[in-house]
């Protein structure tokens, strides 16, 4: 053997050598990468949760606002005056809000009905638009869907509230007002 024989079989057993001790060394390489990968799976999953209650948490104080604003505000109807026009119940009902309130209201909802006849029947109406606090006001004339023979004898008045989107939102209390 010459020199530079020596020199490269000495070559080749040390990278025969590091090329052995690189395969040895794959268990950990291999827990390195499982440990990264569980550590990303857990950031992502933490983003995943953290998605999820923050719109629980802004959904849930919007219900909450309206459910303030419901205990604060009452409009009731304190006057009807219905009239047949054809076979068609016509009625004009005077609300009065009251109540510690100051928040505009989005409308309120009128169920004309009939409670004393024989003959069932409920209609809703809305009634859109503000009704300033401590103000008393008319409708007009309401088509209330109810037939001449069905009759009207109660309306209940449920005030509603536009959430940030614009949608209705009913407030639990009804105002009855029987006539």
């Amino acid at each position: 053997m010459k020199g530079n024989d020596i020199s490269s079989l000495t070559y080749l057993k040390g990278g025969l050598h590091m090329r052995n001790k690189f395969f040895r060394d794959q268990k950990g390489l291999s827990t390195i990468v499982v440990t990264l990968i569980i550590i990303l799976l857990s950031l992502v999953s933490i983003g995943i949760v953290w998605v999820v209650v923050n719109n629980l948490v802004k959904g849930g104080t919007s219900g909450v606002e309206i459910g303030s604003k419901c205990l604060e505000v009452d409009v009731a109807a304190t006057k009807t005056n219905c009239s047949a026009v054809a076979t068609e119940m016509y009625c004009a009902v005077t609300l009065s809000r009251t109540g510690t309130g100051s928040d505009a209201i989005g409308g309120v909802k009128l169920v004309f009905k009939n409670e004393t006849s024989g003959v069932s029947g409920a209609s809703i109406v809305d009634v859109p638009g503000d009704i300033p606090q401590l103000v008393t006001q008319t409708t007009a004339s309401l088509d209330t869907g109810l037939t001449t023979t069905q009759g009207v004898n109660k309306v209940e008045v449920t005030v509603y509230f536009d959430d940030a989107d614009g949608n209705e939102q009913l407030c639990p209390r009804t105002s009855p007002y029987s006539f």
